[in-house]
């Protein structure tokens, strides 16, 4: 490079906001291949002590910056002319380069505007969007419990036709929920029917006409172990073919009454 008719003090300067960089640069290159080493990341109290480095080195090149701004402001570099142009290209590009990358541009933007938000302003205006999210949220929710929530097709569905909608089965869907309420009242009756419930709690004019009461009786696991064993008291690893409405033990077994004292039998 060509002279840049710098004192002492301001070459000083410069070479002292060299090293600052180089510093910086280094410790960023550190943190950086810690992470890409470490599996997993490294400890929190680690990167804490990293990040507070980094700290420390930033301030110090921006503190320097920012007292040698007029000596930055009117140095002007240009390569001397028995520069190796041809062959460091790249780097004399890098070196003359007055605006920045497209992604160091971009990363810049980024820093600047979270920067931004951190401010009293950014934060209010945060505070906005988060507002204005939560009171869409509880409309959305309110509208989906009052109008879809009970609906078994969905919006889309109704508006382009009910008739389109491909569910895989022979009937729509409201008519098999209907279908199903039917079947769990056949389902409630015959269980009545079979534990010899009658609703009517006399028996009925049914009753008086002959048609005879069914009253069930002990499972047939367990007579099966009361002929084996001699006890109405199943074991636990025994499995029961019924699976709702067991009777264990003595239920549904017609004990006859004890006979009083003194009774022969008949």
């Amino acid at each position: 490079m060509a002279t840049l008719s710098l004192d002492e003090d301001e070459l000083k300067s410069v070479e002292q906001t060299l090293a600052r960089l180089a510093q910086l640069s280094s410790s960023i290159q550190s943190l950086k291949m810690d992470i890409l080493k470490s599996n997993p990341l490294p400890h929190p109290s680690s990167l804490q002590a990293s990040a507070q480095i980094l700290q420390r080195n930033l301030q110090t090149v921006l503190d320097n910056l920012s007292e040698n701004s007029d000596l930055f402001a009117r140095m002007a570099i240009h390569p001397s002319t028995n520069y190796p142009g041809r062959t460091q290209e790249n780097l004399l590009t890098q070196l003359l380069r007055k605006k920045l990358e497209p992604d160091v541009e971009e990363l810049v933007a980024d820093g600047r505007e979270t920067a931004r938000l951190a401010t009293p302003e950014g934060v209010v205006e945060l505070q906005a969007i988060w507002d204005e999210l939560r009171q869409w949220t509880h409309e959305r929710i309110a509208a989906y419990v009052r109008d879809e929530a009970g609906d078994v097709y969905t919006k889309d569905e109704r508006a382009t036709g009910t008739d389109k909608v491909r569910t895989g089965l022979r009937r729509g869907l409201d008519e098999e929920s209907d279908d199903d309420d039917d079947d769990d009242d056949d389902d409630e009756e015959a269980d009545e029917a079979e534990d010899g419930i009658d609703d009517d709690g006399d028996g009925g004019d049914e009753g008086k006409k002959g048609k005879t009461r069914l009253v069930r009786g002990p499972e047939p696991e367990t007579l099966l172990w009361f002929a084996a064993r001699g006890d109405f008291e199943v074991p636990r690893n025994v499995e029961y073919e019924r699976k709702v409405g067991l009777r264990k033990g003595l239920e549904g077994v017609n004990i006859p009454p004890a006979r009083p004292e003194g009774a022969e039998p008949a």
